[in-house]
């Protein structure tokens, strides 16, 4: 038996336990939203709608969903469910025991800038990350670590410093002026 609408796609063949009802029962109570809107499609097609109208129904291009009715007849519905995108990425550098001895050590404040954290990475480990993996690890690991503030090129860090101890105070900058009392009427 063949899909009406692609000739070249053959219809599924459904497991005995994956009736309406039950997958119906399994979309609604999934909370996943990409695994939910597969098991909508699953279930609306086992409703007997076509491909292109449960596409349309799910919000999905209609190859989205010729691809779950491929993994559906490849693995029944736990490869549905299974999948998702992205994968795995590449591999860490480090071993789970070498990163939480990274977190331990962020902790202990055994470094606070990012450079710090890659040389001692680096002499404790032998691993050498990049300047711009080094913040992927620590943003993995949930580190976030110290910032300067930033600081205006034209700021003047000696008159900041006479401001805050109160050298201009009662030379009329002020919004009072502790001079004394002003005169009334002139």
């Amino acid at each position: 038996m063949v899909c009406p609408e692609m000739p070249d796609i053959p219809a599924l063949t459904w497991e005995p336990q994956d009736t309406v009802s039950a997958l119906k029962q399994a979309y609604l109570q999934e909370d996943h939203p990409v695994k939910r809107t597969r098991l909508h499609a699953l279930w609306l097609l086992r409703r007997d709608w076509s491909p292109r109208d449960t596409a349309d129904a799910v919000g999905v291009h209609l190859r989205s969903v010729h691809r779950w009715m491929s993994w559906y007849r490849s693995g029944g519905l736990s490869a549905v469910r299974d999948r998702l995108k992205g994968g795995y990425g590449k591999p860490s550098f480090l071993t789970p025991a070498q990163e939480a001895q990274v977190v331990a050590r962020a902790h202990e404040g055994g470094f606070f800038t990012a450079q710090e954290a890659r040389d001692w990475i680096e002499t404790e480990f032998r691993v050498t990350y990049t300047e711009t993996s080094i913040y992927t690890l620590l943003h993995r690991l949930g580190l976030r670590l110290k910032r300067p503030r930033p600081v205006h090129e034209k700021a003047d860090p000696q008159a900041q410093q006479a401001w805050k101890k109160g050298a201009r105070r009662g030379a009329g900058h002020g919004r009072f002026d502790r001079r004394g009392p002003s005169p009334v009427g002139g």
